[in-house]
């Protein structure tokens, strides 16, 4: 018996052109639901493996908000990955290693400034509602 199978979940490369709220951006992405993890809830995981050596990458997200709540996480090897953070009408420049929650219902955004590492994303709904 494979009690704990359901807590598996296999990842899909997508380009973020088709997530919702973002723009194409030269950006590498991992996409994953894990499906009755915390209740009845589904928790909506993706990495993106960000590189902005050589290039500059516009900015690429779009304020929203959803429906549930969101924690970023932002890590590098030389702590030297730089994000601009909006929440609400609020502008943060974050550097790595950081973690920023963000509460359901507030419109966010987050756009790589410079540097290499990995954003992770960590939605507590697969619902992608918005306003």
């Amino acid at each position: 018996m494979q009690k704990y199978k359901k807590y598996i979940t296999k990842g899909i490369h997508e380009p973020l052109s088709k997530i919702p709220f973002h723009k194409n951006a030269p950006i590498k992405r991992i996409s994953m639901l894990s499906k009755k993890i915390i209740s009845e809830s589904n928790i909506h995981a993706a990495v993106h493996f960000v590189d902005t050596i050589d290039k500059k990458i516009p900015k690429y997200s779009v304020l929203h908000k959803h429906d549930a709540d969101e924690v970023n996480i932002i890590l590098s090897e030389n702590d030297k990955l730089v994000y601009e953070i909006q929440l609400d009408d609020e502008i943060y420049k974050v550097s790595s290693p950081v973690t920023v929650f963000i509460p359901k219902g507030v419109k966010h955004r987050a756009d790589v400034i410079s540097g290499s590492g990995f954003f992770v994303c960590l939605i507590l709904s697969n619902k992608y509602n918005t306003s």
